[in-house]
């Protein structure tokens, strides 16, 4: 943990808490979906993140999908628990006011394409000089090489590539990579090409953000100074693929025995009033009750799951049992509900859940901090530098 922020500055943070990553701070400049929620998962573990986006409209995400008096649900979801302020990156000042909070952060999250920060005078090897300990993650879309390193990427384009398509749908267009090979472009692949309805990649990416910075925290206690921590989506993606759905493609050469997609050994059965997920059963259920079938597969050890809706998940006997959504009261807003952190610490309690702050909500509280008199904050506003 860097030195520069007190204790007393933790225990006045509206994100001090107990979790494992308290005293730990992350300046978050990243913005959507990858890099806020990697940011998230540090700020639900205690550490103090502090958001930074541009003064007057902020992240754009905050407008995106279902809100209410201006705020968006997943904005609030993957920026609880954090601090906000509004500095604009494009001004020298903005740059200057970024370089002073890097020198008392630990690490420092972007998701720009590759080159942008650079140009702001914000990139690794600028900040290493006068933060050597500090631990700098870039997320991207395609990786700093390659002919779409410069393309703006969103998550449908890493579906496109990652090959996950082409395991969607009823029916893949085959098993064997020379036979696919020879499908492609036919009208029978076409008709199996859908998309996965959850920006899936988009939240692998993160996840895997959030634990590599994590073990360049640990390295670093552990003596190896500041780092820079680089993931693109399309690494995260492949990787994450790779174990089931390229077996056919992991060895070279001859002699495989190819094999079917793992999910091909399940299916939906449709019931009564529902339907099930299981091992496939190769039956017409529709004359059992979902609640019934569910009971004759568990009393013949059949792992099987009744198909929620979205709704159902709510009021899932599991969920509620398990505690696995809270209650949240958002100033903006009203009354939300959320799910808590995943991860449950036996030695310590759990953060306080707070709710995602309004654009610059905390910045004359951070920039105070820095030292900044008021004088100096309202010369700054004027010019356009904070918000």
């Amino acid at each position: 943990m860097t030195e520069q922020h007190t204790e007393s500055e933790e225990q006045a943070s509206p994100t001090a808490s107990t979790g494992p990553l308290n005293g730990f701070r992350i300046l978050d400049l990243s913005s959507v979906v990858s890099g806020p929620m990697a940011a998230v998962v540090l700020a639900d573990q205690g550490a103090d993140v502090i958001k930074i986006e541009p003064p007057g409209w902020g992240d754009g995400i905050r407008g995106l999908g279902a809100s209410r008096n201006g705020l968006s649900a997943i904005y609030a979801m993957i920026n609880r628990n954090k601090r906000s302020i509004a500095v604009n990156l494009k001004h020298p000042e903005g740059q200057a006011l970024v370089l002073q909070l890097a020198t008392g952060a630990d690490a420092l999250l972007q998701n720009y394409r590759p080159g942008k920060m650079a140009r702001l005078g914000l990139d690794y090897e600028t900040l290493h000089e006068s933060c050597p300990n500090l631990i700098y993650a870039s997320i991207n879309g395609m990786g700093e090489v390659g002919p779409y390193a410069k393309q703006k990427t969103y998550d449908y384009v890493i579906q496109a590539l990652s090959g996950i398509l082409d395991v969607q749908g009823m029916t893949p267009m085959s098993m064997n990579p020379a036979e696919a090979s020879d499908s492609v472009g036919s009208g029978e692949a076409g008709m199996a090409l859908q998309m996965v309805r959850s920006i899936i990649y988009d939240k692998v990416t993160a996840l895997t953000a959030a634990q590599g910075i994590t073990a360049a925290l640990l390295a670093r206690e552990r003596g190896a100074g500041g780092q820079h921590v680089q993931l693109s989506m399309l690494d995260a993606a492949i990787y994450f693929n790779w174990p089931e759905l390229m077996w056919n493609y992991s060895f070279k050469g001859q002699g495989v025995q190819y094999a079917g997609d793992l999910a091909d050994v399940c299916g939906i059965s449709e019931t009564a009033d529902g339907a099930v997920v299981s091992g496939y059963l190769g039956a017409d259920c529709t004359q059992y009750a979902t609640e019934e079938l569910m009971e004759l597969l568990a009393y013949n050890e059949i792992p099987a799951g009744k198909v929620n809706t979205r709704a159902d998940v709510i009021e899932d006997p599991q969920v509620v049992a398990a505690e696995i959504l809270q209650d949240l009261d958002h100033p903006r807003g009203g009354a939300m509900r959320q799910p808590r952190n995943p991860l449950r610490f036996s030695g310590m309690a759990a953060p306080r859940l707070q709710p995602s702050a309004d654009l610059g909500e905390h910045t004359v509280e951070i920039l105070a901090d820095l030292g900044l008199t008021l004088q100096q904050m309202q010369d700054l506003a004027r010019q356009g530098v904070i918000g």
